[in-house]
């Protein structure tokens, strides 16, 4: 029974039974059986009671350790979707109804340069009219969209914008920005390698197979004939000079080389006996002050390669003057320069000069025989040795090309 509910009326009869009991005399006996009964009544109420507010006392602990487990929980969550979000390769985004900013992971904190700009519209932080006109889509067709957008603030970034609405609860909108732009320059210069290789190839394969066909009508000047023939021989010593390089290019690029020691001053002066015949034909002085036990762990064929296509590059684009290789060793390190009094190179093709066919002068190039790819293939063997390769030029001054690689000095010295 629950005898809470009756405790107080209990204890009110009990009272009135003793108050019976004082006043009437013979009944007492009945008045002392009632208080004690309803005495007791009231007391097991009180007991009730007791209990009760001992078990509510308890179970609002537990529901207070319940609660804050729970906050704990949704904390943990929440820190883990905020860990997710600053992990991901891409700027996120959560914006209210009105397109105003209710949170940005770190890395859209940082590109943006956002500190406290809680509530600022998103086109305030992107500057994006692009970006805006996304959101805006979004928001009226409650549907997810994506493009690729221009942004050129802070900074110019080619992104990948995708803007979706929260499923569930209020009208929130997430946006994520993942940054294409190195992979649109790839596949550009993949279009325009395709492109360059196409056409330095068709060129000689143009100009062969025109002068085979007038062969091929039996002319009998036999001058004509050894004329045409040179230059078909020509022609086809070009196209294997640019499948090589394409070949050597390749194997740079797969990053993979076997090196051994090798002694570097030994492959430059080796470089720069064959190559003295052709630097006098032109009138140019060529000069090497070769260092004793200068040794490097790498390709020597590759190596070679390098040496060669610099030197040969100074040769080709001077006219006059002096050609100057010089190699040394500092702190661990192997210079080697190439420094020529040709030409020189304009501050704006400075930039480009190690692309592949990029050339300054297309014309001049052609006529030398270059290919370009040769200063590609430097710049990558180069980097598949650990080194770095570098440039200083300018119009009628002269270039001078420097190669940094990890070396050491021959411990028997």
């Amino acid at each position: 029974m629950n005898w809470l509910k009756f405790a107080p009326v209990m204890g009110v009869l009990a009272f009135l039974a003793a108050a019976v009991g004082y006043f009437v005399p013979e009944a007492r006996g009945v008045a002392l059986a009632a208080v004690v009964g309803f005495g007791l009544a009231s007391l097991l109420g009180w007991i009730e009671t007791a209990r009760r507010y001992d078990f509510g006392l308890k179970e609002g602990e537990r529901l207070r350790s319940e609660i804050m487990g729970l906050e704990s929980e949704v904390v943990r969550h929440r820190d883990a979707l905020d860990d997710l979000a600053d992990g991901l390769d891409a700027m996120i985004f959560l914006l209210d109804q009105n397109l105003r900013l209710l949170y940005a992971n770190s890395r859209a904190a940082e590109f943006f340069g956002i500190t406290d700009r809680d509530g600022d519209l998103l086109k305030a932080i992107t500057l994006s009219d692009d970006l805006d006109q996304l959101t805006m889509e979004v928001v009226r067709s409650r549907v997810g969209s994506s493009r690729e957008v221009v942004l050129h603030h802070p900074r110019m970034r080619i992104v990948q914008a995708q803007c979706w609405p929260e499923e569930f609860g209020q009208d929130r909108l997430f946006v994520s920005l993942r940054d294409v732009t190195e992979l649109r320059h790839l596949e550009t210069v993949r279009r325009d390698f395709v492109a360059n290789v196409s056409h330095e190839l068709r060129t000689p394969m143009t100009t062969i197979r025109a002068m085979a066909e007038t062969l091929e009508e039996g002319e009998d000047d036999g001058e004509l004939q050894v004329r045409y023939l040179g230059k078909i021989i020509r022609e086809v010593d070009r196209l294997t000079r640019i499948t090589d390089d394409l070949l050597t290019l390749s194997i740079a690029e797969s990053g993979t080389v076997q090196k051994i020691e090798c002694d570097f001053g030994e492959i430059v002066g080796s470089v720069v006996t064959q190559l003295e015949k052709k630097a006098k034909e032109k009138g140019l002085a060529l000069s090497f002050d070769r260092p004793v036990g200068l040794l490097v762990d790498g390709n020597e064929t590759q190596l070679t390669q390098i040496v060669f296509n610099l030197v040969d590059n100074a040769i080709n684009y001077s006219n006059e003057g002096e050609v100057k290789v010089t190699l040394e060793l500092e702190h661990g390190v192997v210079e080697f320069r190439v420094q020529d009094s040709g030409l020189g190179i304009g501050s704006e093709h400075l930039p480009r000069i190690f692309e592949r066919f990029y050339r300054v002068d297309k014309g001049r190039s052609r006529a030398s025989g270059g290919t370009g790819l040769g200063l590609a293939i430097v710049k990558h063997l180069v980097e598949l040795h650990g080194g770095e390769v570098g440039v200083e030029s300018a119009l009628n001054r002269g270039s001078t090309f420097s190669v940094r690689l990890p070396g050491r000095r021959d411990d028997s010295l």
